[in-house]
């Protein structure tokens, strides 16, 4: 009976999160906020489910749905749109990243009372905005392709400064000091090699596609093979989430390499004849993200703690500090030729997600002192920074919020006529 319950539950859910993201397109409520509402319901609300409910297996699940929603977002990149964007994507996540950190810190420790150390260990764990909440959020947005690859490669890079500093924060807890130019030499070199492994993994499966494509039922090949190119980047001690970004945009524009070895290559590129995607696999992988996604942010809103108010305070407070520092970020960084809207959305599409829920359970399996009231503040911030994100672009599209944000972004370029097809229309009131 209990499997029974339990296979019917996962096809409400299914049919559930078809029904949110249907109703995103006419209410423009995010359906990650909504799946999250359903996780708080069978998780803390009503005691259906536990966090702990998947045991030891539920770290590697999330991790792989984590790598998937990645791969998937950065193969629809292109590499014109990254071209306009990469230099104000550098400067958009360490100008935010080391923002969030120094706000966060000093904040905890001068106002919060918390020792100076674990107060930016903090704020190095929620600096980074989360890839997994990101990219579903953007997807359905009608904003340029340049600041859609922005935020992508924004959220990725962020994550990797995100776990290199909590890492070295934890370090000197252990150790007593802190050195920062060792930080920023495996910064450099961290994102370097991880983008060299990367772009050579895509480019020898590229070769191998033409193969694979002759192989009945292959559409989960690739898949496969983004989880072998995470595993083997984060055993040699480098960043798969940046390894993986690099693979999927690689390999989503190996079209225009081929387009280039036939003008220019013949020979070469009948000797290699490097492959594409097909329009089937592509279609299959928005497919599997669809579902996995699902799980994923009902597990978030099952893994969410209500008990304690004074937390839920301190991570509502933390939560709306962010999103302040999220404009003068984009002043800062972002190309005054964007659109105000495409820059408003940039402002508040700020949510943390599964790299700080993740770094937030290293001080506790270190046995730091304090590491659980860190995991709780933790997750109380990406409760409230998803609820932030998803409320606020919501908003946007529908209140006169908007107008709020474009009047505290005066230096972007006007947005184009109303009722064109590259922006939507604010609804009459």
């Amino acid at each position: 009976m209990e499997i029974a319950t339990a296979i019917i539950s996962v096809g409400i859910l299914v049919f559930l999160a078809h029904f949110f993201a249907w109703l995103f397109g006419f209410v423009r409520i995010p359906d990650v906020l909504m799946l999250m509402c359903v996780g708080i319901f069978i998780g803390p609300v009503t005691g259906i489910v536990a966090p702990d409910f998947l045991g030891d297996a539920g770290d590697i699940i999330i991790m792989l749905i984590l790598v998937m929603i990645l791969f998937e977002g950065s193969v629809r990149l292109k590499i014109e749109s990254l071209q306009n964007s990469i230099l104000r994507t550098f400067g958009l996540a360490f100008t935010s990243f080391f923002l969030s950190m120094i706000a966060i810190g000093f904040v905890l420790w001068q106002l919060a009372n918390l020792p100076a150390i674990p107060s930016f260990l903090i704020g190095a764990i929620v600096g980074s905005n989360s890839t997994a909440i990101v990219i579903p959020l953007i997807q359905k947005m009608k904003i340029k392709e340049d600041s859609r690859a922005t935020l992508v490669l924004e959220s990725g890079l962020s994550d990797v400064l995100s776990i290199i500093f909590t890492l070295a924060l934890i370090s000197s807890l252990e150790i007593g000091s802190f050195h920062l130019n060792s930080v920023a030499e495996d910064i450099f070199m961290i994102f370097l090699i991880s983008a060299i492994i990367g772009g050579i993994f895509a480019l020898l499966w590229s070769l191998f596609l033409n193969k694979i494509h002759n192989i009945k039922d292959s559409a989960f090949t690739t898949p496969a093979f983004v989880f072998i190119v995470f595993g083997v980047t984060d055993l040699l001690g480098y960043g798969g989430f940046i390894a993986v970004i690099v693979f999927g945009i690689v390999l989503g524009n190996i079209p225009m390499l081929i387009s280039s070895l036939k003008e220019k290559h013949k020979y070469l590129y009948t000797f290699l004849h490097p492959q594409p995607l097909s329009t089937r696999e592509l279609s299959f992988f928005r497919e599997i993200v669809f579902l996995v996604k699902i799980f994923f942010f009902i597990f978030i809103g099952i893994s969410l703690n209500f008990q304690d108010t004074s937390v839920m305070f301190l991570g509502l407070s933390l939560a709306m500090l962010l999103f302040l520092i999220r404009i003068p970020a984009i002043l800062s960084t972002i190309s005054n030729t964007t659109p105000k809207f495409d820059a408003s959305i940039m402002a508040v599409t700020a949510p943390r997600g599964l790299a700080p829920a993740v770094l937030a359970l290293i001080p506790i399996q270190r046995g730091l002192e304090g590491g659980q009231l860190i995991q709780d503040i933790t997750y109380s911030v990406i409760f409230f920074s998803i609820l932030f994100a998803s409320l606020l672009i919501f908003l946007l599209y529908n209140t006169k919020i908007r107008n709020i944000y474009e009047f505290l972004l005066p230096k972007f370029a006007s947005n184009p006529k109303e009722g064109s097809r590259e922006y939507p229309k604010k609804e009459e009131k």
